[in-house]
């Protein structure tokens, strides 16, 4: 069987820096408006609890479920997760955790998310140009519509239609059982959930409509507990794309791992997935 690629979209394809800072901005708006503080003073308690975030990446994450399901470090949709819950917190609003998931990950970036400008990684047109005619989808927590139009104007027409959005690869079931509980990495200090049924089940329906099998599959995304755990536990090949805030961690077990590759340039998909 041949293989079946399945890509991340947002960060993985896009900058998501460049194109995440209005979508900082606004959200960080928003949650100054309901704690009834001007935005200069949230913004620069923000920064604060930024950089106290990356000095301790093990202890914060986005947490979802009551458990972290990805770091808090990679880009600025993640950063901002702890930031807004401290904040929240803080000014004793909003404080139970059902009530923070509806609004931060719910009604919050939804609205914030429209906020964001377009702006591609370098060669993100190129590389789909040249993945025209393979078996090649696309798998993202962002909504389908929003990824559909960026694809138009990368001019990958072709992929509009393999776009399976809201993913909610950071819903983990324990009750799913297909993998393990949890996968442990070297150099962090809380395990990684693997337990992503939703994904799962994505994935899956894929596969099963290509006749193809786990072992046949090649990930590539940006977020290795989002995008790449699951899929590896699963017997895939993965590549991670890696940026300046990728955790050290995860490229170290990548690069010791038989199915696993740093991606540092978008033009690197089409061999590390199809070959030469």
């Amino acid at each position: 069987m041949s293989t079946v690629l399945v890509l991340d979209f947002d960060g993985t394809m896009t900058d998501a820096e460049a194109e995440g800072a209005p979508f900082r901005r606004g959200y960080l708006e928003d949650v100054a408006t309901l704690i009834d503080q001007p935005y200069e003073v949230v913004d620069a308690r923000a920064r604060a609890i930024e950089a106290e975030v990356a000095a301790d990446p093990h202890a914060y994450g986005w947490r979802f479920g009551g458990r972290i399901v990805a770091p808090a470090t990679v880009d600025p949709y993640l950063r901002v997760m702890p930031v807004a819950r401290r904040l929240l917190n803080d000014a004793g609003v909003f404080d139970s955790e059902d009530e923070q998931a509806r609004l931060l990950d719910g009604v919050l970036y939804k609205y914030n998310y429209k906020k964001t400008r377009i702006a591609f990684r370098e060669g993100a047109s190129e590389v789909l140009a040249a993945l025209e005619g393979t078996p090649t989808w696309v798998v993202t927590n962002s909504h389908t519509v929003p990824v559909q139009d960026k694809l138009r104007t990368l001019g990958a027409d072709w992929l509009v239609e393999r776009v399976h959005g809201r993913a909610r690869k950071y819903v983990v079931d324990p009750s799913f059982d297909a993998v393990p509980d949890e996968l442990e990495l070297p150099g962090l200090t809380r395990p990684v959930l693997l337990r992503r049924a939703n994904y799962h089940r994505v994935l899956a329906a894929l596969l099963a409509s290509a006749g193809a099998g786990w072992q046949d599959l090649v990930v590539v995304g940006d977020i290795f507990e989002l995008d790449l755990a699951l899929p590896l536990a699963m017997g895939a090949r993965v590549g991670l794309a890696v940026n300046e805030h990728t955790p050290a961690y995860e490229c170290a077990y990548l690069q010791a791992h038989p199915r696993g590759q740093l991606v540092h340039g978008l033009d690197a998909i089409a061999a590390f997935a199809f070959g030469d």
